[in-house]
Protein backbone atom coordinates (compact mmCIF):
# COMPACT_ATOMS: atom_id res chain seq x y z
CA UNK A 1 0.00 0.00 0.00
CA UNK A 2 2.94 2.32 0.62
CA UNK A 3 3.92 2.22 -3.06
CA UNK A 4 0.34 2.95 -4.15
CA UNK A 5 0.06 5.94 -1.85
CA UNK A 6 3.56 7.33 -2.30
CA UNK A 7 4.67 6.64 1.27
CA UNK A 8 8.36 6.03 1.98
CA UNK A 9 8.53 3.13 4.43
CA UNK A 10 10.64 3.99 7.50
CA UNK A 11 9.99 1.02 9.77
CA UNK A 12 7.46 -1.03 11.65
CA UNK A 13 5.53 -0.06 14.76
CA UNK A 14 4.76 -3.71 15.38
CA UNK A 15 4.31 -6.74 13.11
CA UNK A 16 1.76 -5.92 10.37
CA UNK A 17 1.87 -2.18 11.12
CA UNK A 18 4.47 -0.35 9.04
CA UNK A 19 4.95 3.38 9.17
CA UNK A 20 6.43 5.88 6.80
CA UNK A 21 6.41 9.42 5.52
CA UNK A 22 4.83 11.31 2.68
CA UNK A 23 7.30 13.35 0.62
CA UNK A 24 5.69 16.52 1.96
CA UNK A 25 3.02 17.34 4.55
CA UNK A 26 -0.53 17.50 3.18
CA UNK A 27 -3.87 18.52 4.72
CA UNK A 28 -5.92 15.57 5.96
CA UNK A 29 -8.70 16.08 3.43
CA UNK A 30 -6.15 16.12 0.60
CA UNK A 31 -4.79 12.76 1.77
CA UNK A 32 -8.37 11.41 1.80
CA UNK A 33 -8.74 12.47 -1.85
CA UNK A 34 -5.38 10.89 -2.72
CA UNK A 35 -6.42 7.61 -1.06
CA UNK A 36 -9.68 7.63 -3.03
CA UNK A 37 -7.86 8.25 -6.32
CA UNK A 38 -5.28 5.52 -5.72
CA UNK A 39 -7.50 2.83 -4.17
CA UNK A 40 -10.69 3.53 -6.11
CA UNK A 41 -12.82 3.96 -3.04
CA UNK A 42 -13.69 7.00 -0.95
CA UNK A 43 -12.39 6.45 2.57
CA UNK A 44 -14.23 7.23 5.75
CA UNK A 45 -12.12 10.05 7.17
CA UNK A 46 -12.03 11.28 10.74
CA UNK A 47 -9.60 14.12 11.19
CA UNK A 48 -11.34 16.79 13.20
CA UNK A 49 -8.79 16.64 16.05
CA UNK A 50 -5.75 15.62 14.01
CA UNK A 51 -2.87 17.92 13.13
CA UNK A 52 -3.34 20.47 10.36
CA UNK A 53 -1.09 18.48 8.01
CA UNK A 54 -0.23 14.81 7.67
CA UNK A 55 3.28 13.50 6.98
CA UNK A 56 3.97 10.52 9.26
CA UNK A 57 1.56 7.68 8.44
CA UNK A 58 1.00 4.15 9.77
CA UNK A 59 -1.20 1.55 8.12
CA UNK A 60 -2.49 -1.99 8.29
CA UNK A 61 -4.48 -3.34 5.37
CA UNK A 62 -7.78 -5.15 5.80
CA UNK A 63 -9.23 -5.26 9.30
CA UNK A 64 -6.44 -3.42 11.11
CA UNK A 65 -8.49 -0.89 13.06
CA UNK A 66 -7.43 -2.42 16.38
CA UNK A 67 -3.89 -1.12 15.81
CA UNK A 68 -4.91 2.55 16.01
CA UNK A 69 -3.75 2.93 19.62
CA UNK A 70 -0.28 1.56 18.79
CA UNK A 71 -0.06 4.02 15.90
CA UNK A 72 -1.14 6.91 18.13
CA UNK A 73 1.39 6.00 20.84
CA UNK A 74 4.11 5.89 18.18
CA UNK A 75 3.28 9.47 17.24
CA UNK A 76 2.12 9.30 13.63
CA UNK A 77 -0.19 11.93 12.17
CA UNK A 78 -2.53 9.43 10.51
CA UNK A 79 -3.55 5.78 10.48
CA UNK A 80 -4.96 4.05 7.39
CA UNK A 81 -6.72 0.70 7.38
CA UNK A 82 -9.59 -1.06 5.69
CA UNK A 83 -12.24 -1.30 8.37
CA UNK A 84 -13.65 0.77 11.19
CA UNK A 85 -15.27 -0.05 14.52
CA UNK A 86 -17.25 2.42 16.60
CA UNK A 87 -14.47 2.82 19.14
CA UNK A 88 -11.91 3.51 16.39
CA UNK A 89 -13.39 6.93 15.66
CA UNK A 90 -13.40 7.85 19.34
CA UNK A 91 -9.83 6.65 19.73
CA UNK A 92 -8.69 8.75 16.76
CA UNK A 93 -10.41 11.85 18.12
CA UNK A 94 -9.18 11.38 21.68
CA UNK A 95 -5.59 10.82 20.55
CA UNK A 96 -5.55 13.59 17.94
CA UNK A 97 -4.78 11.75 14.74
CA UNK A 98 -6.34 11.39 11.32
CA UNK A 99 -8.04 8.06 10.65
CA UNK A 100 -8.92 6.65 7.24
CA UNK A 101 -10.99 3.49 6.67
CA UNK A 102 -10.60 2.80 2.96
CA UNK A 103 -12.29 -0.61 2.69
CA UNK A 104 -10.99 -4.08 3.53
CA UNK A 105 -10.89 -5.20 -0.10
CA UNK A 106 -9.51 -1.91 -1.45
CA UNK A 107 -6.59 -1.83 0.99
CA UNK A 108 -5.59 -5.47 0.40
CA UNK A 109 -5.97 -5.57 -3.38
CA UNK A 110 -2.58 -3.97 -4.10
CA UNK A 111 -0.68 -6.53 -2.05
CA UNK A 112 -2.34 -9.46 -3.77
CA UNK A 113 -1.70 -7.90 -7.18
CA UNK A 114 1.98 -7.40 -6.27
CA UNK A 115 2.21 -11.00 -5.05
CA UNK A 116 0.80 -12.34 -8.31
CA UNK A 117 3.33 -10.26 -10.28
CA UNK A 118 6.19 -11.49 -8.10
CA UNK A 119 5.11 -15.13 -8.50
CA UNK A 120 4.95 -14.73 -12.29
CA UNK A 121 8.43 -13.18 -12.41
CA UNK A 122 10.17 -15.46 -9.90
CA UNK A 123 8.57 -18.88 -10.25
CA UNK A 124 7.33 -21.22 -12.95
CA UNK A 125 3.75 -20.51 -11.90
CA UNK A 126 1.32 -18.81 -14.26
CA UNK A 127 -0.70 -16.61 -11.93
CA UNK A 128 -3.55 -14.32 -12.94
CA UNK A 129 -4.80 -11.62 -10.61
CA UNK A 130 -8.58 -11.38 -10.83
CA UNK A 131 -10.11 -8.39 -9.11
CA UNK A 132 -13.66 -9.14 -8.04
CA UNK A 133 -15.12 -5.87 -6.73
CA UNK A 134 -16.32 -5.96 -3.16
CA UNK A 135 -17.92 -2.99 -1.38
CA UNK A 136 -16.50 -4.08 2.00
Amino acid sequence: MAALLGITVKGEIEPLVPWGELSMPVPGLELASWIEARLGRKPLWCGDTGPENVQRVAWCTGGGQSFIDSAARFGVDAFITGEVSEQTIHSAREQGLHFYAAGHHATERGGIRALSEWLNENTALDVTFIDIPNPA
